[in-house]
């Protein structure tokens, strides 16, 4: 069994994915590896695909079936001992899709998030942001950590957004980034309405395990007292080492941002909402 778990990014994926490592039977990676950053590293590389997936299907084919295939997946499982295999990842958002296709037994999973609270918790002026999922001020001098990750970054390609890119500051960066992986979240949906399952971010903080065990519950892997019981413990246990976001965020409220940047904010998020509600009535007819 496979679950591949999609966001923005800044969307606790850290912090779920240690949680359920944690749970008998499931074996969670954090973008490939065990132990987010610490590796080891399980499933093979694909950070630097994610950009050249955005701009070529047939590029998110070719990496799929080398890099995301059954076997592959299989083989990780079983290497691990575990029944469930899950790859919780921000590059999962330009690969959902191709990976569901291309494996009829898998399910994933998208966390949304609401733009402005993203683009706070993401955007950095000065300092190293230690999740640079992002984009920075262009002024920012960044860490070779910071720039490795940026290599892989979505942006825009070939429309006015990218003719527009140049003049825009990181705020305007972030909406671009959080509108643009999000609809690529719901055309994984639109796509695979059965297999995708969609998490509220704001529902998931108040409610973690009320969240996660029903969506284990319904891709096939139902949890037992016992191990809700570990969840929930693990779900503790991983708070305590969540990456918090230290010092507060550089962004102030969208009350204080420029009147542009408020426009392009209320135009993502009537973009992205009206899709959701869409799905989720489909969902529930």
């Amino acid at each position: 069994m496979f679950l591949a778990i999609a966001s923005t990014g800044r969307t606790a994926t850290s912090f779920i994915a240690e949680a359920l490592n944690m749970v008998t039977g499931i074996a969670a990676l954090h973008e490939g590896h065990l132990g987010n950053d610490s590796g080891p590293d399980i499933l093979p590389l694909v950070n630097l695909d994610n950009f050249q997936c955005f701009k070529s299907p047939a590029h998110v084919a070719s990496v799929v079936a080398t890099k995301r295939s059954e076997g592959v997946i299989d083989g990780a499982r079983r290497a691990l001992g575990a029944t469930l295999l899950v790859d919780v990842a921000y590059y999962n958002s330009v690969l959902l899709k191709e990976m569901l296709s291309q494996m009829p037994a898998s399910h994933g999973a998208i966390i949304i998030r609401d733009c402005e609270s993203f683009v706070r918790s993401a955007t950095w002026f000065s300092g190293t942001d230690p999740m640079p999922v992002g984009w920075p001020d262009p002024a920012k001098e960044l860490d070779p950590r910071e720039k490795f990750i940026g290599l892989g970054r979505l942006r825009p390609i070939d429309n006015d957004d990218a003719a527009a890119w140049p003049g825009w500051g990181a705020v305007e960066r972030n909406i671009w980034l959080w509108k643009t992986t999000n609809s690529l979240l719901c055309e994984a949906w639109e796509q695979h309405p059965s297999r995708v399952h969609h998490i509220d971010f704001d529902d998931f903080t108040r409610n973690p395990a009320g969240i996660l065990v029903p969506l284990l519950t319904t891709i096939g892997f139902p949890l037992d007292k016992a191990l809700v019981g570990q969840l929930e413990g693990a779900l503790v246990a991983a708070r305590l080492r969540q990456n918090e976001r230290l010092g507060g965020y550089q962004v102030g409220s969208s009350d204080s941002w420029a009147p542009h940047q408020r426009r392009l904010l209320a135009e993502a998020d009537e973009a992205i909402k009206s899709r959701v509600e869409k799905l989720r009535g489909r969902r529930a007819g």
